[in-house]
């Protein structure tokens, strides 16, 4: 057989091999053999000269009794929450997002017709709420109901590929 390289053994290899085969065949009927029927042996404990030592569970002691803590209570929620809103400067848009590998072009581009050319869009998935940069450049057509085309390096840190098209809100 053409470009099937085999490799053997050499002498002293193969006899390391049968050493240690029969060692272990020894070895491990002989541990088995003397170790069994025998008891484990018993921990020996160590005490100071004079002082008693507990026997190996004969006496009964009652266990320690719970521990609460103490102090002030603390205060109870009210049940609201502050909420922050983005201010309203610069442009947004929101729609469906999917990808394209933009045929070598720079990992950081995408398309928006809805935005300015040129400007950096900022991409945030609705679903997850992960956000991403990208420069809007001109693409010859986009596919219908979708506001924006994103590199598909650039989608994949957004959402997985098979989730295509995705909703996305677009602020510039």
């Amino acid at each position: 057989m053409k470009g099937d390289v085999r490799m053997f053994l050499n002498v002293t290899d193969r006899r390391r091999i049968t050493l240690v085969g029969l060692l272990t065949l020894v070895t491990v009927p002989a541990v088995l053999f003397f170790t069994r029927g025998e008891p484990q042996a018993e921990v020996a404990t160590v005490a100071a000269a004079g002082v008693s030592v507990a026997g190996s569970g004969s006496e009964t002691s009652e266990p320690p009794a719970p521990v609460f803590l103490e102090g002030p209570a603390g205060i109870a929620p009210t049940g609201t929450a502050v909420i922050s809103y983005p201010s309203s400067q610069g442009s947004r848009l929101e729609g469906k997002g999917t990808f394209s590998s933009f045929n070598g072009a720079p990992q950081t581009v995408c398309n928006a017709p809805g935005a300015p050319y040129g400007v950096t869009i900022v991409v945030k998935n609705l679903d997850n709420g992960r956000s991403i940069a990208c420069s809007n450049v001109m693409m010859p057509s986009t596919p219908a109901n979708v506001v924006i085309v994103l590199h598909t390096r650039l989608f994949v840190e957004l959402s997985d590929l098979v989730n295509a098209p995705i909703p996305v809100a677009l602020t510039w």
